[in-house]
C-alpha cells in the first residue's frame, strides 16, 4: 500500500483507496478527464470563497466609512466605524494577497 496524492484536492491518500475522504472523488473507475474536471471545480469554488471573503471586506470598509462620516462623533460609533475601517481595509488587503498566492499554484 502506497500513499499518492488525489488528484483533485492534492491531499494524501492510499491507492487502494476508491474515493478521497477529503473531498469525496471517485478515484476507481473515474476517466482523467473526470478527475480533472472536479480538480477545476474545487478551485473554482475555492476562489469564490476567497472573493467572497473580499467583498465582506469591502462592505466593512464602506460601512465604517459611512459610520465615521454620518453618526455623531463622539462616543461608541466612532470607534465602531475605525474599527470597521480597519478590519475592511486589512481584509481587502489579505484577500488580494490570498488570490494572488492561490494564482500562482
Amino acid at each position: 500500500m502506497a500513499i499518492i496524492r488525489c488528484i483533485v484536492c492534492s491531499k494524501r491518500i492510499s491507492n487502494k483507496a476508491e474515493t478521497c475522504m477529503h473531498c469525496g472523488a471517485i478515484m476507481k473507475g473515474s476517466s482523467e478527464e473526470q478527475l480533472e474536471r472536479a480538480a477545476h471545480l474545487q478551485k473554482l469554488k475555492k476562489n469564490r470563497r476567497i472573493q467572497s471573503f473580499s467583498f465582506l471586506a469591502i462592505l466593512a470598509f464602506v460601512l465604517g466609512f459611512f459610520l465615521y462620516y454620518f453618526k455623531p462623533s463622539d462616543g461608541i460609533w466612532r470607534q465602531v466605524s475605525i474599527y470597521l475601517l480597519a478590519i475592511g481595509f486589512i481584509g481587502y488587503i489579505v484577500s488580494r494577497a490570498w488570490i494572488l498566492y492561490n494564482k500562482k499554484k
